[in-house]
């Protein structure tokens, strides 16, 4: 899903009229908040079953669970809050997107590998979007620190 196409989805899914329904929009920032954060798990789980000891791996792992934490955070704060998180729609869409293809593309490059034994090559092959394991962190990070800044707004 690109641009214009993830908007279709959330107005697809989400329509504008049914957004001014305060309860439609806690459902649907609740639903894209599971979304993200069962594929968040679905990748972790995915790339710790891999035996690897690769530096940027661990610290994919690390963010991943850091982004749980904080996915864990936010749908409690939605579930008992009164804050309109319809601005977190798109980062939560793409955030759980992103794992989700990030997942995929873990699995179809790691044909070499196996559970026990991962091999570089497959792991050095690894792309998303243009760039490596690092940028997809990165890219992580900042989808997490949307999700941080609207909870610190949240809460004050």
């Amino acid at each position: 899903m690109r641009g214009s196409t993830i908007l279709q989805f959330l107005e697809r899914w989400f329509p504008p009229a049914a957004m001014a329904d305060p309860l439609s929009v806690t459902s649907a920032v609740i639903t894209l908040v599971i979304f993200a954060c069962q594929s968040s798990k679905l990748l972790y789980e995915t790339v710790s079953s891999f035996q690897s000891s690769q530096r940027n791996v661990r610290e994919l792992k690390e963010e991943l669970e850091a982004l749980d934490g904080v996915l864990q955070a936010l749908q409690k704060t939605v579930a008992n809050n009164n804050t309109d998180f319809t601005a977190l729609r798109l980062p939560l869409l793409r955030c759980g997107t992103a794992c989700r293809d990030f997942e995929e593309v873990i699995l179809k490059c790691t044909t070499h590998s196996d559970r026990a034994r991962t091999s570089f090559r497959d792991w050095a092959k690894l792309k998303y979007m243009g760039d490596d394991i690092v940028g997809f962190k990165n890219m992580l990070a900042g989808y997490k620190s949307t999700i941080i800044i609207a909870l610190g707004d949240a809460n004050m």
